[in-house]
């Protein structure tokens, strides 16, 4: 998937006073119904039993930290890194310490990952994309310039927007599965300042209530008839 930046173009503008032209009357905005820009949870896995069957035991491997059935799970040319062209199982286990598996994140992360359903995605070859907050064809039904860094979907039906970054601030509006752009200067905190793509509702919610879009994605195809982890990497 591709996204053509357009971070430029964001206009800056004060909570407070945009709180005020957005909502006068500090009544809470429920966007659930309103925004066009939403990637609703999906899950296709189920049409192929045999990737069920796959992904089933990968959340096993992930629970267990089981390095030994993770490495049987990989591609012997997993993709790291794409901008920095690192691929392998030796650079995966490198970059993701798994020398001390106890101790590396990539376990929770994974975790998390999975729990999220997936899509079927078609570039050279048939895929399969985790989570489906990183599906190419969820975006690509939007006439958006996206820019990848800077855009993020949530991933509940009432995610709540605060005028400040505290849950005990004035709650502006609550969105449902939307997909929002990210202010760069509050981010990877315990929350991030949004905005939703038409701009009209401003604020931070709870990071924990985002996937970032240039997060690590499983990208999942048969090779030789068997199903393989051919990439586990950012947007970079």
């Amino acid at each position: 998937m591709t996204f053509i930046g357009c971070g430029g173009n964001h206009q800056q503008a004060d909570n407070n006073n945009l709180a005020d032209t957005i909502n006068p009357n500090k009544e809470v905005i429920n966007e659930s119904d309103q925004s066009d820009y939403k990637i609703l949870p999906i899950d296709e896995c189920g049409s192929d039993p045999t990737l069920v069957t796959f992904i089933t035991n990968l959340k096993k491997i992930a629970s267990n930290k089981d390095t030994a059935g993770l490495f049987q799970s990989l591609d012997t040319a997993i993709i790291v890194s794409h901008g920095g062209g690192i691929y392998g199982v030796k650079e995966f286990s490198k970059n993701w310490k798994l020398d001390k598996p106890d101790k590396s994140e990539l376990w929770i992360i994974l975790s998390q990952i999975l729990s999220m359903g997936g899509t079927w995605e078609n570039d050279e070859d048939k895929y399969f994309c985790i989570p489906y907050t990183q599906s190419n064809k969820a975006f690509s039904k939007y006439k958006y310039d996206f820019d990848w860094y800077f855009t993020a979907v949530c991933i509940s039906p009432k995610v709540t927007v605060y005028q400040e970054p505290k849950t005990t601030s004035s709650k502006l509006a609550t969105l449902s599965y939307d997909i929002v752009e990210m202010e760069p200067e509050f981010m990877k905190a315990d929350f991030t300042k949004i905005h939703t793509i038409d701009k009209k509702i401003q604020g931070y919610v709870k990071t924990t209530d985002l996937i970032y879009s240039a997060d690590q994605h499983l990208v999942i195809k048969k090779i030789d008839d068997k199903w393989k982890i051919t990439a586990f990497a950012p947007f970079d």
